[in-house]
């Protein structure tokens, strides 16, 4: 991604604060990303304030996603990882292609899966947002 403008992350549930910290690590200085309850979460992310949304719970699905599946709708979020179920990157970049912008996954498994979704974001091509359109 050539974009200089950093791309923004909330992150939500379980240990948020860390989730954010990993993000931020991950996007090599092209990623902000800050921790926010479930809901200020969405709502940043559905105002167009934030970019993604990375949600944590035990499960990956339930309490991680439900805020973003009520004030984002179903189909822009997206599970990345569940119990058993590693994240994965082919997985995460069909789920960007979709326009999911909101990833659940279980928060023991927040170590691997927070560096392939921000890798995989940032390898998108810097022409493409979160939305389909034009990044400013």
């Amino acid at each position: 991604m050539t974009d200089t403008r950093k791309i923004r992350v909330v992150a939500a549930g379980v240990d948020a604060e860390t989730m954010a910290q990993l993000a931020r690590e991950a996007g090599d200085g092209r990623i902000d990303a800050v921790a926010v309850t479930d809901m200020q979460g969405a709502r940043l992310v559905k105002k167009g304030q934030a970019d993604y949304y990375l949600g944590t719970c035990w499960s990956g699905g339930g309490g991680a996603l439900a805020a973003a599946t009520a004030l984002l709708g179903a189909s822009r979020v997206g599970i990345a990882g569940a119990p058993g179920i590693a994240a994965d990157p082919d997985k995460i970049a069909a789920l960007l292609e979709e326009g999911k912008v909101a990833f659940g996954f279980p928060y023991e498994q927040s170590r691997s899966a927070i560096p392939l979704i921000i890798s995989t974001i940032l390898t998108r091509p810097a022409d493409v947002s979160s939305e389909g359109s034009t990044r400013a």
